[in-house]
């Protein structure tokens, strides 16, 4: 039976698929990703560079000294933490996973370099202002540590929250941890609470997959809905950034009655096309997933004018799909969300 591990990993707000900055790093002034920037295991689920039928990575706890895992196979669970909040987040689990020799790690950086890949990987570190200088000084022989195959991941794609002292995780060292039990994580139904609090400056959103930073004039638009709504209903009645139970949050949520909820999705693009596409995908998620009917009604936010194209959008996805989505515009010149669903 393959044995079960448990292995921390450096913060990524973009999914482990490339690096995304400084923020929820480690502030350790001796931690290798606050000299540089970056880490190298932010690449650690970029499964679209496949080499034999593996994809190879580098992975921290597997690397000791003596080079003792070697040759040996684990099934990997992942967690992280974002060092700005404190939170721990859970990954998910990687099957028969492959600790490789120096030789092959030597040969799989050959194959990145041959594939441009490299030049991929340094132009994602400066795009987030890291040091590119010392991503190229790696040891080829210590460029992958593992390599496992797709078909063996068990990733979700949102990272859950852990609850705090989670006995599944026995200590926060970069090292390869017995796995002692399932971890508890934050997840289920959602769990309507109302109340708001408003956004000063730019904030970046529940973990997502990726990093996603909400604008001056989301936070201000969410706001004067919140207060909007408040007036008309109740501030019993409304909340913003209600968590689903799943790793994302709703922007404003309205309390109909008893199970009844409407989700608002804001958007600031200057594309209403492009603001149903976001919206539409984000808010069927936060209903539905993974089987689920949570609000009755779906609005998505934005200050653009509808026109007869989306118009006629919206009424089939209504009527051939029997989707409860419409769209309210917000009058950013007046501060007001026009009564008309479109």
């Amino acid at each position: 039976m393959t044995e079960e591990k448990v292995a921390r990993i450096c913060w990524s707000s973009n999914n482990w698929e490339k690096p995304s900055g400084k923020d929820g790093k480690s502030r350790n002034k001796e931690a290798y990703e606050y000299l540089y920037g970056f880490g190298h295991e932010e690449w650690l689920l970029d499964t679209k560079k496949i080499i034999d039928g593996y994809h190879y990575a580098y992975l921290q706890a597997t690397r000791t000294p003596k080079n003792k895992y070697i040759g040996k196979k684990f099934n990997i669970s992942l967690y992280s933490i974002n060092n700005k909040t404190k939170r721990r987040f859970w990954i998910g689990r990687l099957k028969n996973v492959k600790i490789i020799t120096l030789e092959e790690s030597r040969l799989t950086y050959n194959a990145y370099k041959d594939r441009k890949w490299l030049s991929e990987m340094e132009e994602q570190i400066r795009e987030v202002d890291a040091d590119v200088a010392e991503f190229k000084k790696i040891d080829p022989e210590y460029f992958s540590t593992i390599k496992f195959k797709l078909s063996e991941m068990e990733i979700d794609g949102t990272p859950m929250k852990l609850i705090s002292d989670d006995p599944s995780i026995t200590s926060d060292y970069y090292n390869l941890k017995d796995k002692v039990c399932e971890p508890k994580l934050e997840r289920g139904n959602f769990i309507f609470v109302p109340g708001h609090k408003e956004g000063k400056d730019s904030v970046t959103s529940t973990y997502q997959g990726q990093s996603q930073k909400k604008d001056l004039a989301h936070n201000r638009i969410q706001t004067d809905i919140y207060k909007l709504l408040t007036s008309k209903y109740g501030s019993n009645n409304v909340g913003t950034e209600k968590a689903t139970g799943f790793g994302t949050s709703i922007d404003v949520v309205l309390k109909t009655d008893k199970e009844r909820y409407v989700f608002y999705e804001i958007k600031t693009k200057n594309s209403l096309k492009t603001c149903i596409r976001e919206g539409l995908t984000q808010l069927l998620e936060y209903s539905y997933y993974p089987d689920n009917k949570v609000a009755s009604k779906l609005i998505i936010v934005s200050p653009n004018i509808m026109n007869k194209e989306d118009q006629i959008y919206l009424n089939t996805l209504r009527g051939k799909f029997n989707i409860p989505i419409y769209y309210q515009r917000f009058n950013m010149a007046s501060a007001i969300l026009e009564e008309t669903e479109y």
